[in-house]
């Protein structure tokens, strides 16, 4: 009988491929100030399949075109590794899709809005100021007080004598109380808009993690899947050539537990997917992901640059933190400036008449009167009141301070992050150019019988995890510039 040799012969040497020949993501990363597909690095270089060499004489009766099968099979498993999540057809945003229309990152802010239920709080702070308004516009500083007033002697001497009187009291404005209203209901339509512009902030930076969330869980998916595509071809043609007694029991039964491992990763995976969408549905009401999923696309120029002295000088003016906090300080400085205006208690002009008679038979006298009552305002009541205003104002002076460094400590620190995710990217790829240059000398090593199955799974690893961390480096590019805009007060 004439003898073979097996040689394990690469199908599709994928770790020989340049990285931008790999297949796409629908990850939306960053790059060029413009939101684009960014090339992943796929799953590791598929498992080898056996290529038959003639050694020595062949009998012509002597077939091996079954050997060939696992190079069909495994190119085209390669292929599909993205479209199956263990089966045919996978796609993570099929029903999606077909439930729901396309998603813009604004569309899903307004949703998440729309769930939280906060923008009360700033009708709230309107309707406050429109009740003001009505105030500084009304005739009188208080309410209008009838005073009557009776006398008689019918308990007395019961001479027929009384004396009747009807005043209508009507508090009148000082001159500055109208202008300190009007300047507080100002200060509050100020405070409203600045507050529903904090809170639609607060909100964007909520869906943007869970945006980031459920793209970075996908990225994971889909290595997870090739993971388990390439490991289930390998297992495979490993079980054929056990079955054809070119390799020992010990082969297939690894081949088997790094089926299963690939298997468990992917079941993790999957649940960890699942996870993430259900957070974004259940804090947006939306269905699919936004596209693209940031906005802007590229921050400020100003903001884009390395250091801190960028980041600092990069903040805008109108960032929600600080504009919701001026707004805060400018409420604060028109309560004083009303305190300060009411310091003395409203003059009270009364108008009514009288009628008196002296006894009976006595004729009735009927007179017209007019008073005025102008408390003196002293500054010992009014010195609390004062004080308590210039507390307040003090209190939020220095809450903006503190909003302006903490708005300025988080910008530098998502421009560091970015720069950080950008350093982390250059070394993610060089890894996974050596990890593949790794697993080319094990294969060339397996193929020569230097080394076993386990040495090659080894590398094979080696590089899945260097292909996995390129992946989730190249889609933490977006993740790192939405921190940017968030940090920057960007509102889609």
């Amino acid at each position: 009988m004439s003898q073979l040799s097996i040689r394990w012969h690469r199908v599709a040497r994928l770790a020989r491929r340049p990285l931008g020949a790999l297949a796409m993501t629908p990850v939306q990363a960053w790059g060029q100030g413009a939101s684009a597909s960014v090339p992943i690095a796929q799953a590791p270089a598929l498992p080898a399949v056996p290529r038959v060499r003639r050694t020595g004489r062949l009998g012509a009766g002597v077939s091996s075109a079954w050997l060939l099968l696992p190079m069909l099979v495994l190119p085209l498993a390669a292929t599909t590794a993205l479209a199956s999540d263990a089966g045919p057809g996978f796609d993570p945003d099929r029903e999606a899709a077909s439930a729901a229309p396309p998603t813009t990152l604004a569309e899903a802010v307004a949703g998440a809005l729309q769930q939280a239920g906060q923008m009360m709080r700033s009708d709230a702070l309107r309707g406050q100021a429109d009740a003001l308004r009505r105030q500084a516009s009304a005739w009188t500083a208080d309410d209008p007080a009838l005073r009557l007033k009776g006398v008689s002697d019918r308990f007395t001497g019961n001479e027929g004598g009384y004396e009747l009187e009807a005043l209508v009291e009507l508090p009148l404005w000082l001159p500055g109380q109208r202008r300190a209203r009007l300047e507080l209901a100002s200060s509050l339509g100020l405070g409203a808009e600045a507050l529903a512009r904090l809170l639609r902030w607060e909100v964007a930076g909520a869906v943007r993690d869970a945006v980031w969330a459920a793209e970075l869980a996908e990225v994971q998916l889909r290595q997870a899947n090739a993971a388990y595509q390439a490991a289930d071809g390998l297992e495979a043609v490993v079980a054929k050539r056990h079955n054809a007694g070119e390799l020992a029991r010990l082969d297939l039964l690894t081949a088997q537990q790094e089926t299963l491992a690939r298997q468990a990763e992917l079941t993790a995976a999957r649940a960890a997917w699942e996870q993430a969408r259900a957070g974004y549905v259940q804090l947006t009401g939306r269905l699919r992901l936004p596209e693209p999923p940031n906005w802007p696309s590229a921050p400020p120029t100003a903001a884009s640059q390395g250091g801190s002295q960028g980041a600092v000088g990069g903040l805008p003016e109108d960032h929600p933190l600080l504009a919701e906090a001026g707004a805060a300080l400018a409420q604060a400085r028109a309560e004083r400036a009303q305190v300060e205006s009411d310091r003395r208690g409203n003059p009270i002009l009364s108008l009514g008449g009288k009628r008196t008679r002296e006894a009976r038979g006595f004729p009735n006298d009927d007179a017209l009167q007019l008073e005025l009552s102008i408390p003196f305002g002293l500054g010992s009541q009014s010195a609390p009141e004062i004080a308590a205003s210039e507390r307040q104002v003090t209190e939020r002076l220095a809450e903006l301070h503190r909003m302006r460094r903490e708005a300025e400590r988080e910008l530098v620190a998502a421009v560091l992050g970015r720069r950080g995710a950008a350093e982390a990217l250059n070394v993610a790829e060089r890894r996974a150019r050596l990890a593949a240059d790794a697993l080319a000398v094990a294969e060339r090593a397996f193929d020569l019988g230097e080394t076993d199955l386990a040495e090659w799974l080894l590398a094979e690893r080696r590089a899945r995890e260097a292909n996995l961390d390129l992946a989730l480096r190249r889609a933490e590019q977006g993740q790192a510039l939405a921190r940017v805009n968030q940090a920057l007060g960007m509102i889609p």
